[in-house]
């Protein structure tokens, strides 16, 4: 089985990207299993500002707005008959999809060149160019 991961912020470059996924798992679809992965700033990066009780409730609030994100990418996989499962990860972008490659074991990444959110700015040349650099299976980049 082929396992590509998708960046996912919901911004049209990712939704492009999917659609790409989407489009060539046609004949794969059997044997293609996509995992899409929303990733939001760690909150400690607000440790400074915050109690350390209430973290919890931020990594909540933070995983519950990456699972909203990946609404609209969950239900263009289902309508497709895509294979996936959906992820919410909290950190660095680059560093979160490396991780994730490796812990599921992805064959490919596929992922829009620009971006929302904790994606903000995501150019070829910053966040794009450290996961090229970060990620050890090709790398996709849908404009």
């Amino acid at each position: 089985m082929h396992k590509v991961l998708v960046p996912f912020d919901g911004s049209e470059h990712a939704m492009r990207a999917l659609g790409y996924v989407i489009e060539l798992s046609g004949d794969l679809t059997k044997s293609l299993e996509v995992h899409i992965l929303n990733v939001q700033a760690s909150p400690i990066d607000y440790s400074l500002y915050l109690a350390p009780d209430m973290i919890d409730g931020v990594k909540a609030g933070l995983t519950n707005e990456g699972k909203r994100v990946l609404d609209d990418a969950i239900a263009l996989l289902t309508a497709a008959g895509v294979p996936f499962q959906a992820h919410v990860e909290l950190g660095n972008v680059a560093e979160q999809v490396e991780a994730e490659v490796q812990r599921l074991g992805c064959d490919a990444v596929v992922m829009g060149t620009r971006g929302l959110g904790n994606f903000g700015g995501l150019l070829l040349g910053s966040v794009a160019t450290r996961v090229i650099h970060e990620v050890s299976v090709p790398v996709t980049l849908i404009k």
